[in-house]
């Protein structure tokens, strides 16, 4: 199971051009870019390496659009057989791990994509255990201010998972797409809102 989340620089369509590459990128890859090897149960399994993928991401990204384009990007595989997500973080803000009904903040491993032309990209691979929730977002709901210039934070955000951690993954995401205009007092945010959750249920 693949994941991953992105925020690109700007707005418009310039911006929606760019996810649109690094989507199309990331299934190349997925599909027919990397060697496959068979598992123990003679399956195929998907070979290479996380920060290879997201390397190689930078560098078409750097080499095909203009030096200002770039996206912060964090992108990971599920193992179902090994219970473990390996990821690489590419300046994308910290996902969150909730293991034992505890919140964590996920490491960030490189910077962004697509500014650069050579990144060496680090990987971090995480167990997951039976209940254990994997949250990522993006600053749209973390940076919205209320009245006094207070952001809403990760840190209420965490407050929320780790309250609502029992209610089924569609329930968690809207508190917290509630809570978010909650706290700002208005309907009109100035950035788009984008969570991501996974959840190993067994």
């Amino acid at each position: 199971l693949a994941i991953a989340i992105g925020d690109v620089a700007a707005k418009g369509i310039a911006a929606a051009l760019l996810m649109a590459s690094i989507q199309s990128i990331m299934r190349t890859q997925l599909t027919s870019g990397l060697p496959r090897a068979a598992n123990d149960n003679g399956y195929a399994r998907m070979g290479g390496s996380v920060s290879q993928m997201v390397g190689e991401l930078n560098r078409q990204l750097y080499v095909n659009t203009a030096p200002e384009k770039y996206a912060t990007f964090c992108f990971g595989l599920y193992d179902e057989d090994e219970k473990t997500f390996t990821y690489t973080n590419a300046g994308h803000l910290p996902p969150i791990l909730l293991h034992n009904g505890q919140p964590q903040l996920l490491e960030v491993t490189g910077t962004v994509v697509g500014l650069f032309p050579k990144i060496q990209y680090e990987e971090r691979k995480i167990a997951m255990e039976p209940g254990d929730i994997l949250l990522a977002y993006t600053d749209g709901i973390v940076e919205p201010e209320n009245v006094y210039g207070e952001e809403f934070g990760a840190e209420r955000m965490m407050d929320l998972v780790v309250k609502h951690q029992s209610e089924a993954s569609d329930e968690i995401i809207a508190r917290i797409m509630e809570a978010v205009p909650h706290w700002t007092g208005s309907s009109e945010l100035p950035d788009d809102m984008t969570v991501v959750l996974a959840r190993r249920t067994k």
